[in-house]
């Protein structure tokens, strides 16, 4: 007890002396850093950045898995109730000895959190790319390297800020067909991150608009990811099923840097970290020898938050909110798509996504072409 009422009375005295340098807020913004002097939310901010974190990380996971199952493809028809690894496509789709594949992806995904403080929350743009290669050495086995550039561009509305990513990266990856109706994909991937922040700050010790000048920062990180994927797939007809299991491990390391315009100059590191696992459920409907619209729903659970440190300790400062009372566990969503064969070993694929959360949302679409040779 008396070790309680001791923790409850060194919280008052931060809190009543925070309210009176001049307007600053008691209560820390939600996962991030404050400015003494103007109450503002720092720039590099917990929540926001694990969450750019997940969707770049995911966005290249999804390119590579794409490239994987147009390859894995045995070209036969379906017919009947026979187990097939992947979609049929039909003979035309090209000979089963051709070993190696050149494709290219690009993706737009509009991610948007609510409410992250009382003064609102953020959103983004994050296109991005990928060039790959693989060689496929038998029936079993493929192995690959992809390419991938990502631009994330937003703003961060509680900071009255902007937020922009610059991520160049390289994903190895192999498949591996265990039988005919199941498969296992892993990959591993590296982005050097070039990020730019910037934040209001207060025009006068009694502005909560933080409408004065802006605070900015370059930091730059290392954007590490593993993963592993397990899929069970089957035709019945014209209809292809799959059920995909997978894990999703994403850390961003983000270096010291300085900050211009604020009241602190020196920050240090921030580590993001993401433990995911998704399941996606799927099925398709071959019109054709050649084109196959599909719909799928997917589930993925978080476990784990960032991490951080932060230096110096800024006059004023409150406890940080724990980033694990604010991930969302549970995230759900679903999307349509359409795989097509264009002839001459040309494939291609379309899809749209919708992923939502406790208050993060997630709009999301691609397209994919691969050459066969």
């Amino acid at each position: 007890m008396k070790f309680s009422n001791f923790r409850f009375a060194k919280l008052g005295i931060v809190m009543a002396w925070a309210a009176a340098i001049g307007g600053t807020q008691a209560t820390q913004y939600v996962g991030s850093y404050s400015d003494a002097y103007s109450a503002a939310a720092q720039n590099s901010t917990v929540v926001t950045e694990r969450f750019v974190v997940t969707v770049a990380s995911e966005a290249q996971v999804n390119a590579v898995l794409g490239q994987i199952s147009d390859r894995l493809e045995t070209h036969a028809a379906p017919s009947g109730n026979s187990f097939s690894l992947l979609p049929q496509n039909g003979a035309n789709a090209g000979a089963s000895d051709q070993r190696s594949s050149l494709w290219a992806r690009a993706g737009i995904d509009n991610v948007r959190e609510n409410d992250v403080t009382t003064l609102g929350g953020w959103n983004a743009n994050l296109w991005s790319l990928a060039l790959g290669y693989d060689y496929k050495f038998n029936d079993k086995f493929l192995a690959g390297l992809a390419l991938t550039y990502s631009n994330l561009n937003g703003t961060t509305k509680f900071n009255n800020g902007k937020i922009r990513d610059n991520a160049y990266g390289l994903v190895p990856y192999v498949a591996f067909r265990v039988m005919p109706c199941f498969d296992i994909e892993a990959m591993v991937g590296y982005s050097r991150v070039s990020k730019s922040r910037s934040r209001g700050t207060a025009a006068s010790i009694t502005d909560r608009t933080l409408s004065g000048t802006k605070a900015t920062s370059s930091p730059k990180s290392n954007r590490w990811f593993g993963a592993l994927y397990g899929n069970y797939r089957h035709h019945i007809q014209k209809w292809n099923l799959l059920a995909r299991l997978g894990y999703l491990y994403a850390t961003d390391r983000q270096k010291s840097y300085n900050e211009a315009g604020g009241s602190t100059t020196a920050y240090a590191g921030l580590n993001n970290s993401v433990n995911r696992v998704s399941l996606r459920l799927q099925a398709g409907y071959k019109v054709s020898n050649t084109v196959e619209p599909y719909g799928f729903l997917t589930y993925a659970r978080d476990f784990g938050a960032t991490k951080m440190k932060f230096s110096p300790l800024t006059a004023g400062l409150v406890d940080y909110v724990d980033p694990n009372t604010r991930r969302s566990n549970n995230t759900f969503g679903g999307g349509l798509g359409l795989n097509a064969h264009m002839g001459c070993s040309w494939t291609t694929s379309l899809e749209a996504n919708y992923a939502q959360s406790k208050k993060f949302r997630n709009i999301g679409g691609m397209v994919r072409v691969a050459k066969k040779f």
